[in-house]
């Protein structure tokens, strides 16, 4: 691993002020203790377009930090996809860790999945609920929504993955660079997109455990978030099929 190398971690954020001030202090926490890259990483907040005072606690919290932090906002919520993507904009770095404001996922997640990413010569590790070895506190009705919208890209897409929604995943910071130009979608199918395109371009994508325990029992999604989903997957498939965006 070169001298410089590097860790980014991208929080997209949308109305966490009760979870973000945990979120950066177990992140950061994380890192220190990391001994590959404790004192060389750096966490970019996206507030995408909360109603609350996230971004005054993310303010209030790099203040009185020393470490490299800093905020990214903007005033209309664009989706999660949009943060994203947004957030990659500020960074240049080695490695680049997409991670949920929320704390369902804990950050220490992060280790195993460089581990991976190192060992087996991946370039984009994301944790898998369908992992044998994963933990999964998850009420029924996500369960169902989650098991259906899986059987469904499955069908389409035969990616070489089992799960592409969880919240956290690692890249090499060249696949997202290179990739993140063929994801049009700002929503929840982002993470599809994402992964679609990066394994059209021939990188390799390895799944890790995790250990979930959801605080909301149903999640941000609802009935028309359902459908929007499903929209734009159907448009994804569309650009993978009959247009062939995603080829190279």
């Amino acid at each position: 691993m070169a001298e410089a190398d590097k860790f980014s971690i991208i929080i997209p954020a949308y109305n966490e002020a009760k979870n973000i001030a945990q979120t950066l202090q177990e992140t950061i926490e994380t890192f220190k203790n990391f001994n590959d890259f404790k004192d060389n990483f750096e966490i970019i907040v996206v507030d995408d377009g909360s109603m609350d005072n996230t971004s005054e606690i993310v303010n209030t919290f790099i203040n009185s930090s020393t470490e490299n932090i800093s905020l990214k906002s903007y005033r209309t919520n664009r989706g999660k996809g949009y943060a994203l993507r947004y957030g990659f904009n500020f960074i240049s770095s080695t490695y680049v860790l997409f991670l949920d404001a929320d704390l369902d996922l804990h950050p220490s997640l992060a280790v195993e999945m460089f581990e991976i990413l190192q060992k087996k010569g991946a370039d984009a590790v994301i944790g898998s609920k369908k992992n044998r070895h994963s933990s999964i506190n998850y009420p029924f009705i996500r369960k169902f929504l989650s098991s259906g919208y899986y059987f469904f890209i499955r069908t389409l897409f035969k990616l070489p993955v089992k799960d592409t929604q969880t919240g956290i995943k690692l890249f090499r910071y060249e696949v997202l660079k290179k990739c993140l130009d063929k994801v049009k979608v700002d929503k929840y199918a982002f993470d599809l997109e994402l992964l679609l395109a990066i394994n059209k371009k021939g990188y390799k994508i390895l799944e890790s455990p995790i250990k979930l325990k959801v605080k909301r029992r149903f999640g941000r999604i609802g009935i028309k978030d359902i459908f929007s989903v499903f929209k734009d997957t159907i448009k994804i498939s569309y650009r993978y099929y009959v247009r062939r965006f995603y080829d190279w």
